[in-house]
């Protein structure tokens, strides 16, 4: 193979660890360039050893990261050979675009060299907080291993009682027995749909609103219906005719920095939407992922309610990173068993090494300054994006000061799927918005991210189909 050999002797710890990864990136060439075909043998860990003057420890890794990346397969007696499904090429790290939970209708993007998720739904990596995970990670490879076999289905004791110290901070007085830890909030999502709803239910949700869960929903078989979200949080008006013509079983409900429209319930609209609740007999579901993105508290419906009707979820992956699944559901004692129940027969219990990483990240002394930092970065970013999108022509159905989303219609005639694939091949990729409707309709709008936006790749389309959109009119 013409791979640079090493100078002799035994190469220093990072020195190997340099050495295998060209080693294992030249591997992956070959193999995706056809020069190693499916099946062909490979020399032996003795003779790449030889060959390249490694070790044979080694050389023994090269070949195990490419038994894990499934490129090649090890066969008992014979050594190891090029994988037939796996010698295809893999993707490229510049075409293979991260997606959120819209990825089945963005599948068609990943042909295209994508530059910027415009629409995505998750922090860019370099604003997660990437070094207290890794002094979290540090700390914790100190720590002997849990004796607890799978653990409890209620979550890390110690970590349940963080989450709940930071709700009583808010006004939510719950005990830690009322939460259930998960695998982010999409796993709390699951188990209220599946433990909470029946088939045939009628179900209030916000349009827009968050994908999974209305895939979630549609899934459990139970009839969607939109109320429409305002400046100052769901139409209460609308609401409270449904509730009236209609048997509601539960409306659900996005309050802080609302995913995709970027606006915060009012406490007089949470009120009014407790009333209603009361009066009509609604169970509310409150996801509030992004409280903590707020420059401000917000008083939360499940405080204001104490969890009588509401079930209240959150996560960490707004605020650490999304790569970290551990979410939690607080509720009534009785509504949080029903809960762990659940969990038992799809998961057995939580995954507590991770759960025990973001208590590590959570308790550390500069993740409150993470926090500060992280909401002046979206609120400059929020002012910047919507600058540029305004003055290409843009229209925006709401102007948020903070978080991730912005809401908006773009200047142009072209059908949504025509432009979302003209985006697409220009490196943008968008959000369209019926993706976000409860009836799944086309709507002009997109979801922007503004961290994912802030940029120039996006400005650049914008410009490019100002022009298009001139040219084409004149």
């Amino acid at each position: 193979m013409a791979v640079q050999k090493p100078h002799s002797g035994a190469p220093e710890a990072p020195a190997r660890g340099a050495l295998r990864a060209r080693l294992v990136g030249d591997l992956k060439a070959r193999i995706a360039s056809g020069t190693l075909s499916a099946g062909s043998a490979l020399p032996s860990v003795r003779a790449l050893a030889r060959e390249h003057g490694i070790s044979a420890f080694t050389a023994a890794e090269v070949y195990n990261v490419l038994v894990a990346t499934g490129l090649i397969e090890a066969r008992r007696g014979r050594g190891y050979f090029v994988a037939g499904a796996g010698a295809a090429a893999p993707p490229s790290a510049r075409a293979a675009a991260t997606a959120d939970a819209v990825w089945e209708r963005r599948l068609e993007a990943r042909a295209q060299p994508i530059l910027v998720d415009a629409g995505g739904g998750w922090l860019p990596a370099g604003w997660q907080y990437g070094e207290g995970i890794r002094a979290a990670l540090r700390a914790q490879a100190r720590q002997p291993l849990s004796a607890h076999g799978y653990g409890s289905p209620f979550g890390l004791e110690a970590l349940r009682s963080h989450f709940a110290t930071q709700l009583r901070s808010r006004g939510l007085a719950i005990a830690d027995d009322s939460l259930v830890l998960t695998q982010g909030a999409s796993q709390a999502l699951d188990l209220i749909v599946r433990t909470l709803l029946e088939p045939g239910d009628v179900v209030a949700v916000e349009d827009p609103a968050y994908p999974p869960t209305l895939e979630l929903l549609r899934a459990r078989g139970v009839r969607l219906i939109g109320v429409p979200r305002l400046a100052d949080g769901p139409d209460t008006l609308a609401l409270e005719r449904l509730a009236r013509r209609r048997t509601l079983r539960a409306f659900f409900t996005n309050t802080t920095l609302h995913n995709p429209t970027g606006t915060t319930t009012s406490l007089p609209v949470a009120r009014r939407v407790l009333e209603i609740a009361e009066r009509h007999g609604l169970l509310i579901i409150e996801d509030d992922i992004f409280a903590e993105l707020a420059p401000n508290p917000v008083l939360p419906l499940a405080a204001l309610d104490q969890c009588r009707r509401v079930v209240y979820v959150s996560s960490v992956s707004k605020t650490i990173a999304p790569s970290l699944r551990v979410g939690y559901a607080a509720a009534s004692p009785e509504v949080a068993r029903r809960l762990a129940r659940a969990k038992v027969l799809s998961a057995l219990a939580s995954g507590e090494l991770v759960e025990q990483i973001v208590l590590g990240v959570l308790t550390q002394p500069h993740y409150r300054r993470h926090l500060e930092s992280l909401r002046r970065r979206l609120a400059a970013s929020q002012e910047r994006v919507q600058a540029a999108l305004l003055c290409r022509g843009a229209e925006l159905a709401f102007r948020p000061a903070a978080g991730l989303f912005l809401w908006g219609r773009l200047r142009s005639r072209e059908s949504v799927s025509r432009l979302w694939r003209s985006a697409a091949a220009a490196g943008v990729l968008l959000a369209p918005g019926e993706l976000f409707r409860p009836d799944g309709r086309v709507t002009p709008y997109w979801r922007f991210n503004v961290a994912q936006s802030d940029g120039d790749e996006l400005a650049r389309f914008l410009d490019a189909l100002a022009s298009r959109e001139r040219r084409s009119g004149a």
